[in-house]
């Protein structure tokens, strides 16, 4: 893994055990990011395709074996439930086993920065990020900007809105299973059309191989 390059624009984060062993980790599943950041403040990283919960679990290990200090979204169960998808579950706040130990999990999850939203609050889930990372003078935000595993051919519209309130730039990311890795593109910098800008990702996107699925931009008309 090639050291990503870090200014004193980027919010650090040094991990004296756990940087070393996420970088093992890395080499050991053959897993790679090639690119680097901009010098900015307030940084995207909008990856996609997202066809699978290893995207996570490897962008988890790429958080580890960086000195940078990462954001990223989860659902409110994940900081204090076992999550398992249980069918009689209606409530997508509640998913999951709670257990005793919650309240510790959640900490442990706040501190490596998940930012927890909930589904069926009425503000909406790009108004609670835009509320949690509005007072941070720098900040990295992981962002899979397809939202759902199953979806393709199309991108969700928070990272424009996040981008446009907050003033970050955008990072295009490749999650690219055919060359186990995360690409890193060049910055990308919103216009005022939010279509052009999601027609510009999805060009970017377009044909990289997930690992369920590939990513199409749909025909034009």
């Amino acid at each position: 893994m090639k050291d990503i390059r870090i200014t004193e624009n980027h919010p650090v984060r040094k991990r004296y055990i756990l940087g070393p062993l996420g970088r093992f980790i890395l080499k050991i599943i053959n897993w790679d990011i090639i690119g680097n950041l901009p010098d900015k403040k307030r940084i995207i990283i909008a990856s996609a395709p997202h066809s699978s919960s290893f995207d996570s679990i490897y962008a988890f290990f790429v958080c580890l074996a960086s000195d940078l200090r990462f954001f990223f979204l989860g659902s409110i169960s994940m900081f204090s439930r076992i999550v398992i998808p249980i069918p009689f579950q209606k409530n997508p706040d509640k998913l999951g086993i709670p257990h005793p130990f919650g309240s510790i999990q959640k900490r442990v999850m706040l501190n490596f920065g998940g930012i927890p939203v909930w589904r069926t609050k009425s503000k909406g889930v790009t108004q609670q990020v835009i509320d949690q990372l509005k007072t941070k003078d720098k900040f990295i935000l992981y962002l899979t900007v397809e939202g759902l595993m199953h979806t393709n051919q199309t991108i969700k519209s928070g990272f424009y809105y996040i981008g446009k309130e907050l003033d970050a730039i955008v990072v295009p990311t490749k999650i690219d299973y055919k060359n186990r890795r995360f690409e890193l593109m060049k910055e990308y910098s919103l216009t005022d059309s939010l279509e052009d800008d999601k027609n510009a990702l999805m060009e970017i996107y377009h044909m990289v191989e997930g690992r369920n699925k590939t990513f199409y931009k749909p025909e034009s008309n």
